[in-house]
This record gives structure tokens, sequence and C-alpha cells, in this order.
């Protein structure tokens, strides 16, 4: 499984480094050996060219007798030809007769065969090999075929085969070091260039994280031209799902005004005079609890898929006391918001509404001077606690108050399906309505909603 993790690998940057790094070794192993070659000619040029030095200074130096006699003027044995076995000789051959350097030591060479070559025998162009000395001597061999008083001449200079090896692996000492540094720095820039490279597609990554989790509406342009077609097709899907989301909660909340309250007045409607056997508030109960249960698949699907709108709490819940204070500006209560600007659930803005608002107007219809709002972050979730200086509710009356048309005082405007109404919605999102008695009078209800990602 590793292996073939290695040979295919499955992120886009492990592809881009693979492939960089393949072609990185390639191309450090052709320069590598192109380098060596060169390296190699060069010293070979810098031999043949001394020993095309040697070379022409014998033919200066050369003079056949009359008698066939063949010798040279001077002394052409300078260093490195003057010391024996040194591989550094040289050699002319003509009419029969053969003079040799001193390093030879009476020694004489003999040179590689080579096919004949009319054009070095006619423009005396030295002719280059490599062969060995009558000794097993490894040696690099330069020839140079010519006439002189019409007799054939062949004069060979030759150098040791070491004189061209040791600077080329002195050269590659210093090559092969330079070329691991050099691979070292590419290996380096190419994580540097992937990772500089990719780092739109991290940064699309994110933004997109945050379109699902609702921090944002949508995707802004990336300076990459080649991300921008694809940012524009994610914002066409967020903005189609928004539309249909849109419609589908308006559907929702369509038919939850639609049918609850009717279900729940038909409910109250039914009794024992009416519905002597309780078999039709049996099915009006079964109605209800198939619409809650709808309702809730519908609303989790929607957060499953990742719809879930996020809601900052503060300013939903000024508009609602604004609101509030209008309807009830004939009260001239007190109004305190203790709730911070950061505070975010994962709830859409009309249930937001609709739960916060319809236990704060329960607050501000029973409060006898000030109500409270006060939000605060626990456990994952953001409780937002409304409290009001009224009358309060009996410990006993507690649980019935949370039910569907129940009211305690007939003698104040309502139908009673407020609070088991916002009660239901909180549920729907995971969350629950709380309401207990203040120890100084009046009613505490607690909202507990699912915080919002991030």
């Amino acid at each position: 499984m590793i292996s073939s993790r290695i040979r295919k690998p499955t992120t886009i940057a492990g592809r881009l480094i693979a492939f960089s790094l393949v072609y990185a070794t390639a191309a450090l192993v052709v320069a590598s050996a192109v380098l060596g070659l060169i390296v190699a000619n060069v010293v070979r040029d810098q031999v043949d060219q001394r020993l095309s030095v040697q070379i022409e200074a014998v033919r200066n130096a050369m003079k056949i007798g009359a008698d066939g006699s063949l010798g040279v003027d001077g002394n052409l044995d300078g260093p490195p030809f003057d010391r024996p076995g040194s591989g550094w000789y040289w050699q002319v051959t003509a009419a029969g007769k053969r003079v040799t350097s001193r390093s030879l030591a009476g020694a004489s060479l003999s040179n590689p065969p080579k096919p004949f070559e009319w054009r070095s025998l006619m423009t005396a162009t030295p002719r280059a090999g490599d062969g060995r000395g009558n000794r097993g001597q490894a040696l690099h061999f330069l020839t140079s075929q010519s006439f002189a008083d019409g007799e054939q001449v062949e004069i060979i200079a030759t150098a040791p085969r070491s004189a061209l090896m040791r600077p080329i692996m002195r050269s590659l000492l210093l090559l092969v070091p330079a070329m691991f540094v050099l691979g070292g720095l590419l290996i380096a820039g190419i994580l540097l260039q992937v990772r500089y490279g990719l780092a739109p597609l991290r940064t699309l990554a994110e933004k997109v994280a945050d379109v699902s989790s609702g921090q944002a509406g949508g995707l802004d342009q990336p300076q990459a031209e080649e991300l921008r077609p694809l940012v524009g097709e994610i914002n066409r899907l967020v903005d189609q799902n928004q539309k249909r989301l849109a419609e589908t909660r308006l559907q929702f909340a369509n038919m939850a005004h639609g049918l609850k309250t009717p279900v729940a007045s038909l409910y109250l409607a039914l009794n024992d005079n009416a519905d002597p056997t309780g078999e039709a508030r049996l099915q009006v109960d079964r109605i209800d609890r198939q619409i809650k249960h709808h309702l809730g698949r519908a609303r989790a699907g929607v957060s499953a898929a990742g719809l879930a709108p996020t809601t900052q709490l503060r300013q939903n819940i000024d508009d609602i006391v604004a609101m509030m204070q209008k309807l009830y500006v004939d009260r001239k209560l007190a109004t305190t918001i203790d709730v911070e600007q950061t505070l975010s659930v994962a709830c859409a803005p009309e249930d937001v509404d609709e739960i916060v608002g319809a236990i704060v107007d329960n607050a501000f219809k029973w409060a006898r001077s000030s109500v409270w709002i006060l939000g605060k972050a626990e456990n994952g979730e953001i409780a937002i606690v409304i409290e009001d200086d009224g009358p309060g509710i009996e410990r006993e009356d507690i649980t019935e108050v949370g039910k569907a048309g129940v009211r305690l005082d007939e003698t104040v405007p309502g139908d009673g399906f407020g609070l088991s109404i916002a009660n239901e919605v909180s549920k729907l999102y995971g969350g629950r309505v709380t309401l207990k008695t203040r120890s100084g009078g009046g009613l505490s209800a607690t909202v507990a909603l699912p915080k919002a990602p991030g």
C-alpha cells in the first residue's frame, strides 16, 4: 500500500512534488554527465595541445641525411619527456630509422592500428588515439604522418592516461558535491514552490468552510486567475441553495402557522360533549405529532446539509425589543440588554425572532417595570435569559403554561400558543426553553440554542 501511494500520490501537492523530484533528478543526472564530458574534453584538448607542441618541435628539429640517416637537432627532452617510464614519450620514424625520447630508455612505441586517412597524411594533422606501450602502460597517443625528402615520416607523442584521468577525477570530486548541494536547493525550492503555489487552494478551502458553517454568504474573487471560474461556480451553487433554502423555510413557516394553531384550537374544542369517546381528539393528536415530526425532519435535513444559517443574536434582540417598546409604549418599561455582539447561534433569523419574540412579548406583557435580557455561552450552547418583575408563575403551573392553548389569566389578551411554539421550534434545532420563578419575583425564561461554528 505504501509503495502504491508513493507511485501514485493522492494529493495535488504530492503529485507536483513527485513529478518535480523526478524531473529535477533526471536534469541533475544529465547535467552532471554533460559537465563530465565537457571537463573530459577540455582536459583532453589541453593534453593534445601539449603533445602537438612536442610533435611540431620534433618535426622542426628532424633531419634526414643523404645516406638516409635520421636525426634531430638540439635537445627535445625537456620535462616531462626526460623522465624514463613517465609515459611522456615521443618517437619519430622515417626510412626505417627511428629516434626516440630519453624517457623511452631505448624502448619503442607501437602506434595503435588506425584506418589509413589521406586527409591526415596530406595535412599533417595529428591523429589521437588510446593504447598501451610496450611495458603495458596505458597511454594516450597523438600521431602525425607527413612526407620529408620523399620519405614518409611518422611522429608519435604520448601522455600517460593518468594525465587525463586525474584532472577529470579531481573535477568530479568537486562536481558531485556541488550537484548534491544544488539538488538540495532544488528540493527546498520545489517544496516552497508547491506550498506557495497551492496556498490559494488552502485559502479557498477555508472560505468554503466559512460558507458551509454560515459565517460567510459567498466567496470573494481570488487573486489566482485559474481559480476564478471555480469560485464563480461555487458562488452560483451557494446562491441557488440559499434561494431553495429560503423557499423551503417559507413553506415550513406557512405550514407551521397554517396548521398548528387550527389543530390546537380544534383539539381544545373537542370536549367530552363534542367527542364523548375521545377518538377525534386522538386523531387530532396524531395529526399534531405528524406535523411536528415532518417539520423536525425537514429542518434537521437542512442542518445536516450544512445549510443551517448563523444568526448574530444582538441585532435580532435589539429589533425585537424596539418593536415591543413601540407595542407597549404606554407601559414605560425599563429594558436592560446584556448580549455581546459576537454571540451567534446556529439558527435561522426568522426562527430566532419567533422563539425569542414570543418570550420577550410575554415578559413585556406581564412585567411591572423592568425586563432583563442576558446572553451567555456555556457548554457549546448560547443561553438567552429573559426575566421580568411581573407576578410570575406558581411552581405547580410552570409545566401547564408551556402547553398549547393554556392561559392562566383570561383577562390578558393572547391565544396561549406563544410559549409552546417557542419551545417546539427551539427543539427542532436541538435547543429548549426552560421556565422558572425569579427569587425576587417575576418569571425567568431561558432559551438554549446551539452555538454557531467558529
